[in-house]
């Protein structure tokens, strides 16, 4: 079989990956896994929705019968895990080690994982990192393992497993449909850039009622909130947005905004001229969950 680094129709991201493999191991990768970051609105709350965006982490990897994890990123290519070092696990890759452990793989693994955003951006880039990771070891070693067991290990993955195009996973589980597109609008992420300790809880949980901009919105004003985030929320609002609300995305500060498509860029304006940090944006259309690329 060909080596998925060596298919021009596979997407250019999803290449990268086995292909620096190849160069870092002297070896193919056995397989190539997706999992896609995701936005939840409103979490914590009974109308929550996540969904799952196009972004988000990839692993290629093989199994190995030492018993021993070993761990690469290309994003932190100074921080790897190497054979024998498992209690000396860095922070990228503790969602890694943490799932490892609970999976029980006994044979071990070699893994190169890749992630498209930061941790805090707003997509729950540690959560899709997970994921990948959890699908690459259970094909690797526990293929007894259902998508439902992996989701039960994995905490917050309901989304990034069981995501759809043009739908949402609710705070139950049940994917409903979300068709953005459709619709004529986009949810824009901005990550404020804001790095800090845990955020405030939800002030209270009640009262969301309307469409899902008003709830969006209303869900943002009952929270304890964050300077950086309440000035986002406001300036997006005054420039047409239908909702926003912040984000919980530890250790960010993002916030979501729900606008039609043809006001993304002057609000993005709008929230640059507001912020005294620029801040990063990702809009986003629900697309497909998690899967085995190869």
């Amino acid at each position: 079989m060909t080596d998925i680094a060596d298919r021009p129709e596979v997407a250019p991201e999803l290449r990268l990956v086995p292909h620096t493999f190849r160069q870092v191991f002297g070896r193919p990768a056995e397989g190539v896994w997706y999992a896609p970051g995701t936005v939840t609105l409103m979490a914590g709350h009974p109308r929550s929705l996540a969904v799952c965006a196009r972004w988000g982490a990839i692993v290629a990897g093989e199994r190995r019968d030492d018993g021993v994890l070993e761990l690469a990123s290309i994003n932190r290519p100074a921080e790897p895990v190497p054979p024998r070092a498992a209690d000396a696990v860095p922070p990228w890759a503790e969602p890694i080690a943490a799932v490892a452990e609970k999976i029980g793989v006994g044979g071990g693994a070699t893994l190169l994982c890749s992630v498209d955003l930061p941790r805090g951006s707003g997509l729950a880039a540690a959560t899709a990192l997970a994921c990948a990771a959890a699908l690459a070891l259970r094909d690797l070693h526990r293929p007894d393992l259902s998508t439902e067991d992996l989701i039960g290990l994995v905490a917050g993955s309901e989304a990034a497993f069981l995501g759809r195009a043009g739908r949402a996973v609710g705070h139950d589980g049940v994917v409903v449909p979300f068709d953005l597109a459709a619709a004529g609008r986009r949810l824009l992420v901005v990550d404020t850039r804001i790095r800090r300790g845990p955020p405030h809880p939800l002030a209270h949980a009640t009262g969301l009622d309307g469409d899902l901009g008003r709830a969006l919105t209303g869900y943002h004003r009952a929270r304890h909130r964050d300077p950086e985030q309440d000035a986002v929320v406001e300036a997006a609002l005054a420039a047409g947005a239908h909702g926003a609300s912040a984000l919980v995305d530890e250790p960010g500060r993002p916030v979501v905004v729900l606008a039609d498509a043809s006001a993304v860029r002057p609000i993005r304006a709008a929230i640059t001229a507001a912020c005294s940090l620029a801040p990063r944006y990702v809009t986003v259309l629900p697309t497909g969950g998690a899967y085995r690329v190869g």
